[in-house]
């Protein structure tokens, strides 16, 4: 079968070609990492003319924003996966399990998710899509704390003691710690003995 043609894709309907530009722009992000983007880049892999990115999302902000509301959408996929069951610490140590193997397996996307200065927060799906995402983790702590009155902060510490984590993996700083292990390893081998000893610290019960 012969390959699409550039002069096919420039037949994009108007919807197809705002996928196709998002799906490109996660291509990119995911196969050169954030510093290999450009609206050039975008336009040249989607087959479309240089203008059309900007056209379609008004700035690289605006197509950035779809890629990193499909982080969330896949971040929020891979921690519903986890279930629960009736031990809500083991649900949270298997949560950030999953959390950081996103990371891991996502890199591009999940960088861009949290960069203010790439994605428009204002954007009121920004908001809905990471609250859903990570709601798993407030179920969780809800289950075990009932009515607490300072659930935010319970939130607040345990998402952020496993962000922290999965950021460290990702720079590749637990070789330092855990004899050489590469980030694939420590995920798979070192992450899940670790959870289970120490985690989730700064929470009650």
């Amino acid at each position: 079968m012969r390959g699409t043609t550039t002069l096919e894709k420039s037949g994009y309907h108007h919807g197809n070609l705002k996928a196709a530009l998002i799906e490109a722009a996660d291509a990119i992000i995911r196969d050169k990492g954030i510093e290999g983007f450009s609206l050039r880049e975008c336009a040249r892999q989607a087959g479309v003319s240089i203008g059309a990115p900007a056209h379609h999302f008004g700035s690289a902000m605006g197509l950035l924003t779809e890629v990193a509301l499909l982080g969330y959408e896949s971040l929020g996929e891979a921690l519903n996966a986890v279930g629960h069951s009736d031990d809500v610490r083991s649900d949270l140590q298997r949560l950030a399990l999953a959390y950081v193997s996103f990371a891991l397996a996502h890199p591009g996307r999940f960088r861009l998710m949290f960069r203010p200065d790439l994605v428009n927060r204002d954007d009121p799906r920004y908001a809905a899509s990471s609250t859903a995402a990570l709601s798993g983790f407030a179920h969780a702590i809800a289950r075990r704390d009932g009515a607490a009155s300072d659930r935010m902060a319970e939130i607040f510490v345990v998402w952020s003691s496993i962000h922290g984590m999965a950021n460290l993996v990702l720079d590749g700083k637990a070789k330092y710690l855990f004899e050489g292990a590469t980030p694939e390893r420590f995920v798979s081998a070192v992450l899940p003995g670790l959870l289970a000893q120490t985690w989730p610290f700064g929470t009650s019960g």
